[in-house]
């Protein structure tokens, strides 16, 4: 299963706007090959949404998947190259987990978590270490600014700090946990990456 969650930042008040979000969520799934959606509502910005809200942000989601179902982006050699990065990174994590668990899945699984070589961002769980902090890069994607305890290579390391550090050129200021800030605030007043106001 290739489950894709929507924006879980700060949402829109605006219901348009909203939608848009949903969208664009619903497109990075489709496009990425999802199998499951977890799926926000154009109330988001408001809290717990109404049975209504739910079933329109689950038709824009179904419209949208239906769109792009035919779609495919793996063609282009800036994504094969996000490909990879991706692939390395996630066999690192594997090899990691399994030489935690001494070839036992689960209890490398166990391991992992409590050593932090599976780590997840602002997370309520007490079982993650949140020592991962994701941040945008200068074109929007998302990188590490920092890489807690995930078992990454120097190279893959070395990539997300270069990333960054062209996104802090563009900027004018140094990575931070401000980018981060910003970033998370960024979709909800319509932007992706949160640039700093000129």
């Amino acid at each position: 299963t290739k489950v894709f969650h929507q924006w879980m930042g700060g949402f829109p008040q605006n219901e348009a706007e909203a939608f848009a979000v949903i969208s664009w969520g619903a497109a990075a799934a489709g496009l990425g090959g999802a199998t499951k959606v977890i799926v926000k509502t154009p109330h988001e910005a408001y809290g717990i949404p109404t049975k209504e809200a739910n079933a329109l942000g689950l038709r824009a989601t179904k419209q949208i998947l239906n769109m792009v179902k035919d779609q495919k982006l793996t063609e282009i050699e800036l994504i094969e190259k996000e490909i990879d990065i991706i692939k390395e990174e996630t066999k690192s994590i594997l090899e990691a987990v399994l030489n935690l668990g001494n070839g036992d899945i689960a209890i490398g699984l166990v391991r992992g978590f409590e050593a932090g070589v599976i780590d997840i961002p602002f997370a309520p769980s007490r079982f993650t270490k949140g020592k991962i902090i994701p941040v945008r890069d200068n074109n929007g994607s998302i990188r590490l600014l920092n890489v807690g305890n995930l078992p990454f290579s120097k190279k893959i390391r070395n990539f997300h700090k270069q990333k960054l550090e062209e996104r802090g050129k563009a900027e004018n200021r140094k990575p931070s946990f401000k980018m981060v800030v910003d970033d998370i605030y960024a979709i909800s007043r319509g932007y992706l990456v949160g640039r700093p106001e000129k």
